[in-house]
């Protein structure tokens, strides 16, 4: 990731400068179990500060990797979990008032438990858990649960009945 200013001409010909976040983009995986429940992971993160609980997900970050192999890879990374399928939800962008970052959503089924291969200080100290989604909703709620990502991948699958 990179940070630079650079200049933009608006639409109506004015050109101005804003400082934009460059990411090589990244991924997230919802970890679906046969019994409809999702494996969240509970992680520390750094700009906030304390642990957050969020799905599976990992910056796409190795040399000619596809965005559903960067997933399988942080689903076993993080959880242990191997998937015997994982499916595209959406491809969104978190934050694009000042980064160019998008993660493309999966959803990941016929799961099967492992080892986590953790690789990094992040993932030697993360715990995962799981939740059926009227537990999430509820964490929504109660703003135990704000990351993003985890509310709109989890949202669209409730959305499509899933």
């Amino acid at each position: 990731m990179t940070m630079a200013t650079r200049h933009f001409r608006g639409p109506d010909g004015s050109v101005f400068d804003r400082d934009v976040v460059h990411h090589p983009g990244a991924v997230a995986v919802v970890p679906l179990l046969d019994d409809g429940r999702v494996i969240l992971v509970r992680q520390f993160r750094t700009p906030l500060n304390r642990e957050t609980l969020e799905l599976p997900a990992g910056v796409r970050d190795k040399d000619g990797e596809e965005p559903v192999e960067c997933a399988a890879r942080e689903l076993r990374e993080e959880t242990g979990y191997r998937a015997e399928k994982i499916e595209e939800l959406c491809v969104t962008h978190t934050a694009p008032g000042f980064s160019d970052e998008e993660i493309t959503l999966f959803v990941a089924r016929g799961l099967t438990p492992g080892d986590n291969e953790a690789d990094g200080v992040e993932e030697q100290h993360m715990s995962a858990a799981a939740f059926g989604f009227d537990q999430i909703d509820e964490m929504i709620r109660s703003g135990e649960l704000t990351d993003a990502k985890t509310i709109l991948a989890t949202c669209l699958l409730r959305q499509r009945g899933i």
